[in-house]
């Protein structure tokens, strides 16, 4: 990490698909598909063309394998990739549970194996 690095968690670059889809009560139900870029134990960054609003509860879907992990998650950050209509997202895990939270365990042990 560089001094000016603000993550709590160093992040694994990642490649997956992923749904997104916005709770609350600014802009309720709006989905969109996204590619995730990295995970880490705090996080998760995805780029999507339709991104939520900083604070938003997103509920995150992402397809890693062949399974299909469901997760609740805070957008923390949302910056417009310079030139595109896309936007890099930072989702919390935050207001996860353990449960959900299982299937870290596997990636980071994958990853750890591949290196």
């Amino acid at each position: 990490m560089t001094a000016d690095d603000r993550r709590r968690q160093p992040r694994l670059p990642i490649a997956a698909s992923a749904a997104i889809e916005t709770r609350g009560k600014f802009n309720p139900g709006n989905q969109a598909l996204c590619s995730v870029r990295d995970v880490s134990r705090s996080g998760i960054g995805v780029e999507t063309g339709q991104p939520p609003m900083i604070g938003q509860q997103v509920f995150l879907r992402v397809a890693l394998d062949e399974e299909i992990h469901e997760l609740t998650t805070r957008a923390t950050r949302v910056q417009r990739i310079q030139g595109t209509n896309f936007y890099e997202v930072g989702l919390d895990w935050g207001d996860c549970t353990v449960e959900q939270l299982e299937f870290l365990d596997r990636v980071f042990e994958a990853v750890a194996q591949e290196a």
